[in-house]
């Protein structure tokens, strides 16, 4: 018996695309630490601007189903990638730290866009018997852009300046744009017209399912642990005088991108026990390392520990969460996960900049590393599946 198709033209479209998207935005992750200490702001208005980011896509996603209604998937997903290019494209520009928060914030309203759109068209492009091996691949392509984004920024900045750094990186959006124009609207399997297009209304229900109560608490734990490296490791690495910073982000990805290539299958195998709990361990093990970290070396174990953690739990917390509704709430279960990861991480960089600032880097990822462990004892105890381990 034949296996139902992966990569079908939609999916192969959207997965290169949502790459050439994340390449650019994954090129500020290290940048804009570095600007704005630059323009000499604090560790703690580091954390301000990476939440003003956050917040921005939160109440992005909040909208997009309501957004939906007066527009297909493949336009408004194009508008919010259109959003990214712009504001990336005037970073350069800016020279104030208000500015920069400003933009910051408005680039977060196209990337919520992106991020709630292009999860869920994947889920829709994929048969249901292969959905976890196609999110992983799918995910690959993410992995991929943080190795290449960070490293490409860091060596233009390193040798060109930050304008154009932030020119580069609109360049990549620019071109995800051309690509996504030979996209498809992706039809879900089973449902009539008149579902996919139910008009929205503001209730509870198109806003959040209660199902996915549990994950949610979770996935904000997760990204509590995870800002911990995402937002501080460039600022962290500069004050250390850690050489090979540019090294943290290919070790990271290149473990991510082997892990991923068996969660997708295992997870559809084995179920989300044996990738959810290794991957709370590993992220503990990156917080703890970093606690201990006094030389460049042990800095890039983390990186490993990182990829690792991230690699398994990203895609695994995503699965879980669309395993959780009917396929016509995929949206919905989109938006929670993208939107409480971004709670968890803006949380993480707004209290753990002022913990670095009062207490120092050991303390701070020590804190972090409370979060990883919360989320081990809650998964273990209360969210572990029963039948598939």
């Amino acid at each position: 018996m034949n296996k139902e198709k992966v990569w079908t033209r939609g999916f192969t479209i959207l997965t290169l695309s949502n790459g050439l998207i994340n390449v650019g935005v994954h090129m500020l992750t290290p940048a804009i630490p570095l600007y704005l200490v630059s323009l000499g702001a604090l560790e703690s208005q580091v954390g301000i601007v990476a939440t003003s980011f956050l917040v921005a896509s939160i109440v992005m996603r909040m909208a997009v189903n309501f957004l939906l209604a007066k527009t297909g998937k493949k336009l408004l997903l194009i508008m919010g990638v259109l959003i990214n290019t712009v504001v990336m494209f005037f970073f350069g520009m800016v020279d104030s730290l208000g500015a920069t928060a400003v933009l910051r914030a408005i680039q977060g309203m196209g990337f919520g866009i992106t991020t709630t759109l292009t999860a869920t068209m994947a889920a829709d492009f994929l048969p249901d018997s292969r959905r976890g091996e196609g999110i992983g691949y799918f995910s690959m392509a993410i992995v991929l852009a943080i190795t290449i984004g960070p490293a490409l920024s860091l060596f233009i900045l390193e040798n060109l300046g930050f304008q154009l750094m932030f020119f580069t990186a609109s360049g990549f959006s620019v071109i995800a744009t051309i690509v996504l124009l030979f996209s498809e609207e992706p039809v879900i399997k089973g449902l009539s017209a008149p579902e996919e297009k139910e008009k929205p209304v503001f209730r509870w229900k198109n806003l959040y399912d209660s199902r996915l109560i549990l994950p949610t608490f979770l996935i904000v734990l997760f990204g509590v642990s995870r800002s911990a490296d995402q937002n501080f490791i460039s600022i962290f690495a500069q004050e250390k005088g850690f050489a090979n910073l540019a090294w943290y982000y290919p070790i990271c990805t290149i473990t991510m991108f082997c892990i991923r290539f068996i969660v997708g299958r295992f997870t559809d195998r084995k179920g989300r026990n044996w990738i959810l709990i290794p991957g709370g361990f590993a992220m503990l093990a990156l917080l703890i390392t970093l606690s201990l970290a006094k030389s460049s070396g042990i800095m890039l174990l983390g990186a490993f520990f990182s990829g690792l953690g991230v690699g398994v739990l990203a895609p695994g917390m995503q699965l879980w969460m669309f395993s959780c509704v009917e396929p016509e709430r995929r949206n919905i279960a989109s938006t929670t996960y993208f939107n409480f990861m971004d709670v968890g991480i803006g949380i993480g960089a707004f209290s753990l900049g002022f913990i670095t600032e009062s207490a120092g880097y050991s303390v701070m990822f020590q804190t972090a590393a409370f979060a990883a462990l919360l989320f081990i004892v809650l998964y273990v105890t209360i969210g572990r599946e029963k039948t598939r381990i």
